[in-house]
């Protein structure tokens, strides 16, 4: 448990909503440091024991954006982030992710893009760290990737109509 030194409060995942400047905050559980994504695909690093902050750009397509609150997750020692991106030229921009970028937190470079079938409007990491879900709400449907080798190990259809009992 970290404890922000001038407020007093516990620092855990934090989101934020979405402006010019800061998309999204997450501070990973096992981790010391806390990520903070900015419109201009930007993510700044604060290590919050030394209080070092450095600052990285995230690759991607010039076609696309990033995605909006609920598109950025981390694993809990945050060697990793997960980032989902919006191609401009989408029917539904600014509500479904095209891809999720996964980057490493070291060297920032990018070790994989998923290109989800359903496009997702959230993605999220298992509380165990072991697998990434992305919900679908256009397509009713749940993926679920295999975080070690980011393939598709499950997918679920009508998954709307089973939450409701029909």
């Amino acid at each position: 448990m970290l404890i922000d030194p001038i407020k007093g409060i516990e620092i855990e995942n934090i989101g934020v909503f979405q402006s010019e400047s800061v998309v999204e905050a997450i501070k990973p559980e096992d981790s010391t440091s806390l990520f903070i994504i900015t419109g201009e695909s930007r993510v700044t690093t604060v290590d919050l024991q030394t209080g070092a902050v450095t600052h990285a750009e995230l690759a991607h397509d010039e076609n696309s954006s990033l995605g909006q609150i609920g598109t950025f997750d981390a694993t809990s020692d945050g060697a990793r982030l997960f980032v989902g991106f919006i191609r401009d030229d989408e029917g539904r921009r600014g509500f479904v992710v095209n891809e999720i970028r996964v980057d490493d937190t070291i060297f920032w470079h990018v070790l994989a893009v998923i290109e989800p079938d359903d496009l997702p409007m959230h993605f999220a990491i298992s509380e165990n760290g072991q697998r990434l879900y992305t919900v679908s709400p256009f397509e009713n449907s749940i993926a679920i990737y295999d975080i070690t080798d980011l393939h598709l190990t499950a997918y679920r259809t009508s998954v709307a109509r089973l939450l409701r009992g029909s």
